[in-house]
């Protein structure tokens, strides 16, 4: 029996980041599936009003609108911006499946729109409560995840699918074998990143009379100020701003760096009302250097713990800046073999997971 999926997707491709990249590879493998296709895809545009997504298109709807355009089975939200609009979504479709991706930042985050909820605990409450009477189960990416939003209240049954990538892009090449030692970080140019940390060590190591190359693929909010700390440093020759990259060309990084390495933290971040900790949940990055056997240099902070093994990467304190110098130091003395490539984390995988869930949604339900 063909059941539709109706996918909601708040941003998609070419915006890199672990959210749209995931939407953009689920619309393409679920498109026209045999069993389960994509009926319709919801998404915002830039002012903020729903919209279907009709090719590279997209026409205005209403939310009250969805029964007459479409039937689905399966709903699947890849972000919680209809939190708002999420009851009223859940009484239009009874009879379908409501499931939820997330990694957690958005929720503990918990902002609203039209709601005037100045407290932030009382903000995440209302999401709590929203979630918990609406969604049928939540598809998370780690065991810390699922701690920081059972800790917030959200008792809706949840599931674990950790992975995302595209494997094929890591297996099209291999490692230049250069005199100098690249190191490279795929991560957005915001705080919880900590790329002005990755550059103070990375100073360090070239004072110490390593070798080094550092590749930085991405945008953000502080990239004119790690640009500025490059020059204060005198590492232009060393440091190479690559831009926006598309998966692929992220994935392309990896496979031929020597040393992927990505410092974030979990970070006390401030919000109208209240304040909550921004951290990895999974970190896709990471989850492609090991699929690519690129040893990881990655701080002991949110859920990189639980994927990154000592044969893997090395997780180091990010509050010792000589200490992760000394470590990093002994690295590239002796820099650890590339191991082989892994298929755990593959696209393939998660969507094997994603119509196993599909499969029986009607005994989970009748479970619940």
């Amino acid at each position: 029996m063909i059941q539709n999926i109706l996918f909601f997707a708040d941003r998609l491709p070419p915006i890199p980041g672990g959210m749209e990249v995931h939407a953009g590879y689920f619309i393409n493998h679920f498109t026209n599936h045999f069993r389960f296709p994509i009926s319709g895809v919801i998404t915002k545009n830039l002012a903020g009003e729903d919209c279907t997504l009709i090719g590279e298109d997209r026409q205005p709807i209403t939310i009250k609108d969805l029964p007459n355009r479409f039937d689905p089975s399966i709903i699947f939200f890849n972000s919680g911006r209809w939190i708002e609009e999420l009851k009223q979504i859940r009484t239009l479709f009874p009879r379908a499946f409501f499931l939820y991706r997330t990694g957690g930042n958005e929720i503990i985050k918990a902002p609203l729109i039209k709601n005037k909820i100045f407290d932030h605990s009382l903000r995440q409450a209302y999401w709590a409560t929203i979630l918990n009477t609406s969604i049928n189960l939540m598809i998370t990416n780690s065991a810390y995840t699922e701690t920081r939003l059972r800790e917030i209240g959200i008792i809706c049954p949840f599931t674990r699918v950790v992975g995302g990538v595209n494997t094929t892009a890591l297996q099209a090449l291999k490692p230049p074998n250069n005199k100098s030692l690249t190191i490279f970080c795929g991560a957005r140019f915001v705080p919880y990143k900590n790329h002005s940390l990755l550059l103070s060590i990375i100073q360090n190591l070239i004072l110490r009379g390593h070798d080094l190359r550092l590749r930085l693929a991405g945008d953000g909010p502080l990239l004119s100020q790690i640009q500025e700390q490059v020059k204060k440093y005198n590492l232009s020759s060393v440091v190479k701003f690559l831009g926006v990259l598309d998966n692929k060309q992220t994935c392309q990084e990896i496979a031929q760096a020597n040393l992927y390495m990505q410092l974030s933290s979990d970070l006390v971040t401030e919000v109208p009302g209240g304040s909550y900790i921004h951290s990895e949940g999974m970190g896709r990055s990471i989850l492609e250097a090991i699929t690519a056997g690129t040893f990881i240099i990655a701080g002991k902070s949110g859920a990189l713990p639980e994927i990154i093994s000592k044969k893997q990467g090395l997780l180091v304190d990010l509050d010792n800046l000589g200490q992760i110098t000394d470590k990093m130091d002994k690295i590239l003395k002796d820099p650890p073999p590339r191991l082989p490539i892994s298929n755990n984390f593959s696209w393939a995988n998660v969507f094997k997971r994603y119509e196993n869930l599909f499969e029986g949604f009607n005994e989970y339900i009748a479970g619940h």
